[in-house]
């Protein structure tokens, strides 16, 4: 029997709810971006959810249950898959702006997995530009989207927090021993997941 080739990641679930700090309508952009020796198989990389609009109950989440089924292939690990998200809301004069950014990457084990983005947006530079940004209705954000799962310039990027999007993923992993990882047969999947909200 022939070695395989490339090895495969597997990832289904959903983008659940978000608690966002003084919004109670928004939509989310998601994209997955992955590294240049990565493959989309099948599934969407990049979509958009409805409007949702705060729950009355005490957590007062944002839910959207929007679906996430892609299938990657790659020979190796290098540009491991990244879920960056982009929430927009309304603010005070109806107009759509953004509320915070959030990237983590997909779990590199097999299982199930509970995952926490967190939120955050760029600030403005000075007292003027926030003013400016506030009566204009453009506030402070990324030109390009994808900015949060680059590595580089990030550091000098100020930023406020902005909340927290829950998502809940399952993922499957095929062939990766024979190209020499340890898939871990998902033995902590906690410490996993508590790993990838870092």
């Amino acid at each position: 029997m022939d070695a395989p080739s490339t090895f495969s990641v597997i990832a289904t679930g959903q983008i659940e709810s978000a608690l966002v700090p003084d919004c109670d309508n928004a939509y989310l952009k998601f994209q997955l971006v992955a590294g240049e020796d990565w493959q989309l198989l099948d599934g969407l990389e990049e979509g958009i959810t409805q409007a949702a609009r705060c729950s009355q109950g005490y957590d007062q989440l944002l839910v959207w249950n929007f679906p996430i089924d892609v299938t990657y292939k790659a020979t190796n690990a290098f540009g491991w898959p990244q879920l960056v998200v982009s929430v927009y809301g309304l603010d005070a004069f109806g107009r759509d702006v953004i509320k915070g950014y959030g990237c983590i990457h997909l779990p590199t084990c097999s299982g199930r997995f509970d995952m926490k983005l967190r939120l955050f947006k760029p600030k403005s530079a000075s007292l003027m530009q926030a003013f400016n940004a506030w009566m204009s209705g453009m506030p402070a954000e990324f030109a390009d989207p994808r900015f949060p799962s680059y590595a580089e310039g990030r550091e000098v990027t100020r930023v406020e927090s902005g909340g927290v999007v829950n998502v809940k993923l399952n993922v499957l992993t095929k062939d990766m021993e024979h190209f020499g990882y340890s898939t871990g047969a998902g033995k902590d999947r906690r410490a996993n997941a508590a790993i990838q909200q870092l």
